[in-house]
């Protein structure tokens, strides 16, 4: 989801570059179109990082409650050294804008975002009942992948309008090697064919969907910024 509003307002990023207003733009000028969107480009990569998104990393966190009468609730847990990297990562693969069509072609990727979960524990007292939960493992996200065309019309009295835009988003694979224990039973082999199979199985099965999203979400952002 991250990846998703990140690309959005990049792509809306001729209007959104401090250096930049897009009234001001020379859109007859191919190098400083394409120099405007890199800068949002950066501009997205920038804040993610900033906001300490990427990486994003918790060494360890104890946690623990108790009610007076410990016997009906009393918590222990941990998690330790979580990590997260890659969402600031926006390869371009090819970036052109054309003068003369008023067309905009790209192709961005994410190549890898990681999580990983050195470890994490819960023990927690119920009634007098027992019930642990531990995990661990880490989860890949492969080449997330985005290509387009944005179709522009500009008039001499109504400015830039978008005429069309077309959008191709791809997932490579994920790839998941977690371990799951709730309640003492392995519930590893069900997490990893959830997540690096159902997941990433009804994304691709979606394509049309997404794309159209996509679609929908750039038009409207480019036609309030433009």
């Amino acid at each position: 989801m991250k990846f998703f509003i990140a690309f959005a307002v990049l792509i809306a990023g001729i209007s959104a570059v401090p250096h930049h207003d897009a009234h001001s733009i020379d859109f007859s000028d191919e190098r400083v179109v394409a120099e405007a969107i890199e800068e949002a480009i950066e501009g997205v990569s920038q804040s993610i990082r900033d906001a300490g998104l990427d990486p994003f990393h918790i060494k360890r966190e104890d946690f623990s409650y108790a009610l007076p009468v410990p016997e009906l609730f009393k918590l222990d847990a941990y998690i330790d050294e979580v990590l997260s990297t890659g969402l600031s990562n926006i390869k371009i693969n090819r970036l052109y804008y054309s003068s003369l069509f008023t067309r905009l072609q790209f192709d961005l990727e994410m190549p890898l975002i990681h999580f990983s979960l050195g470890g994490a524990k819960s023990d927690v007292v119920l009634f007098n009942h027992d019930l642990g939960v531990s995990a661990s493992g880490s989860v890949d996200v492969e080449r997330i992948r985005v290509v387009g065309e944005i179709d522009l019309y500009i008039g001499i009295i109504t400015g830039v309008t978008v005429q069309k835009v077309d959008i191709s988003f791809t997932l490579n694979d994920i790839k998941s090697d977690a371990n799951l224990v709730i309640f003492g039973e392995d519930y590893s082999d069900d997490f990893n064919n959830y997540v690096g199979g159902v997941v990433p199985d009804t994304i691709k099965a979606h394509y049309n969907e997404i794309n159209e999203l996509f679609e929908i979400v750039i038009t409207d952002i480019l036609k309030e910024n433009l």
